[in-house]
């Protein structure tokens, strides 16, 4: 039988120890990893390995990654040391999380949305399913050769790929397990393997979303307001594609940089286009957002995405952003929840994007429980996640995202004057 190693302070120390030593992530924080493109290297790694029987509690941490920024969680895991070499050789059921934990420049996203799955896990408590956590060195080749690795030890689910190349490797391994992957593979539904589904928090999607609530609400003509940077003007085209999809117009298209003559000069021309503009489509960092929102006209319905709003800020911090109406996550929007306040929180603070990813590392635990348990040929039923309720369209998981508005500071659901 494998040791336990809970009891004991000494062999809690050892733990960290050897799970640290395991994995070294460094990245820095992007916007949005779902967006990034990754070149794979293949290299060798092991599996963590999580427990295939009666779970034992200890403290999970990030490996590798300071303690100031690493969120504590009680989760279950045990180290392939605590595994008997018999045991581990003989295929037991499990949903595997394959993780690029290994990569420099991925470690820091892999763990985040570890840590989420393992809170997930954690809540469900004694009705948690066995599950095992991969660790990759990239989302080609060592993803790939996880992925057969997992399906040898008796997985009956498998969980990954963080980037596109990463949903890219899940679906080209991906036959006859049902298989979650965690960002949208390039090919279309029709060329994907059966039981192949994918979820995304690309803010993409996002934009186009924006669009159908804005062509929801009436708006027939729109200005476009965009910030000087690569991902405000990838939101911004995603925007515009589909407002010309739903037969909107685009009255103009003004960009904006950190010059103080740049701000005057997009009120100017907001000003002498009138009345027709009827709504904003804002495509902005928080920073650049609270810079140019006071030169939008007063009373004009503005909208964005996530993208552009910190909702952890202080309210000071976004006054200037008040009566800005977007798109969020339960997880920020509806704190209140039952959903997301039967969830563990990281127990220390971390950046945004990387919250977000433990938000869709809970999710990620949750459909990975439907999808085993749904017949081949059915859908799962809709799921009130954390990251949005979320329902099956074709191999896509959709999530229907909060409407929010911007009050004294402080995003707040929208609600429609009466």
């Amino acid at each position: 039988m494998a040791q336990t190693i809970a009891g004991n302070e000494t062999g809690r120390l050892l733990l960290q120890l050897l799970a640290r030593s395991f994995v070294v992530a460094i990245m820095a924080p992007a916007f949005s990893v779902l967006a990034q493109e990754r070149a794979s290297s293949p290299a060798p790694s092991e599996a963590i390995a999580t427990p295939l029987a009666k779970p034992v509690p200890v403290q999970a941490n990030v490996p590798g990654a300071a303690a100031s920024n690493a969120p504590q969680i009680e989760g279950s895991v045990l180290l392939p040391s605590a595994l008997p070499a018999k045991e581990a050789e003989q295929p037991v059921s499990h949903i595997a999380l394959l993780l690029p934990l290994a990569s420099k420049s991925l470690g820091k996203v892999a763990d985040a949305l570890r840590l989420g799955f393992v809170a997930g896990a954690a809540a469900d408590g004694k009705n948690a399913s066995p599950y095992r956590i991969y660790a990759a060195d990239d989302e080609g080749a060592s993803l790939a050769t996880q992925y057969r690795k997992a399906v040898a030890e008796g997985a009956s689910a498998v969980i990954g790929g963080v980037t596109r190349d990463g949903a890219n490797t899940m679906a080209r391994e991906s036959r006859l397990l049902p298989a979650l992957a965690l960002n949208a593979p390039a090919s279309t539904d029709s060329e994907l393997p059966d039981q192949f589904y994918y979820i995304s928090l690309s803010l993409d999607v996002e934009a186009r979303l924006v669009a159908r609530m804005i062509s929801g609400e009436d708006f027939r003509s729109v200005a476009v307001v965009v910030a000087n940077n690569p991902l405000a003007k990838r939101v911004q085209e995603s925007f515009e594609k589909e407002w010309l999809h739903l037969n909107g117009e685009i009255v103009a298209n003004i960009s904006f940089g950190a010059d103080s003559n740049d701000a005057k000069r997009v009120a100017k021309t907001l000003e002498k286009l009138g009345g027709k503009v009827s709504a904003v489509f804002l495509a902005a960092d928080p920073a650049a957002a609270r810079s140019i929102r006071p030169y939008l006209p007063t009373g004009m319905p503005v909208f964005a995405t996530s993208f552009t709003v910190d909702p952890r800020a202080e309210a000071v911090a976004n006054l200037d952003l008040d009566n800005l109406r977007f798109l969020e996550m339960p997880w920020f929007a509806e704190q209140d929840h039952p959903a997301v306040m039967a969830y563990a929180k990281p127990a220390q603070s971390l950046p945004i994007e990387l919250e977000r990813l433990y938000a869709l590392g809970i999710d990620a635990w949750r459909l990975g429980q439907l999808i085993v348990k749904t017949e081949t040929g059915r859908s799962p039923p809709p799921l009130d996640g954390v990251t949005g309720r979320i329902t099956q369209d074709g191999r896509q998981f959709v999530r229907a995202l909060s409407s929010v508005e911007v009050r004294d500071g402080r995003p707040q659901l929208f609600r429609p004057m009466q």
